[in-house]
């Protein structure tokens, strides 16, 4: 049982920031202006798409992509 519920908490912790944002999208509220800013930013850059939606989903650390000097970089161009 302890191994289960020591489980549960990785589990829990490792998808905590995707549930928050599925309750957010639930709810239909606009998305925020700087979420809309990066999209518009990824859109003609695939590479970096592909990067954003696998960081998105937790097949890449969320810190390898949205570190401060990525989202520069993107912002810039």
């Amino acid at each position: 049982e302890a191994a289960l519920a020591g489980y549960e908490a990785q589990r829990n912790a490792a998808s905590m920031e995707q549930f928050r944002q599925n309750l957010h999208l639930a709810q239909f509220k606009p998305m925020p202006a700087e979420a809309m800013l990066l999209r518009q930013k990824l859109r003609d850059r695939p590479a970096d798409t592909h990067a954003f939606y696998l960081a998105n989903q937790g097949m890449l650390p969320r810190e390898t992509f949205f570190t401060p000097e990525n989202m520069q970089r993107i912002m810039a161009a």
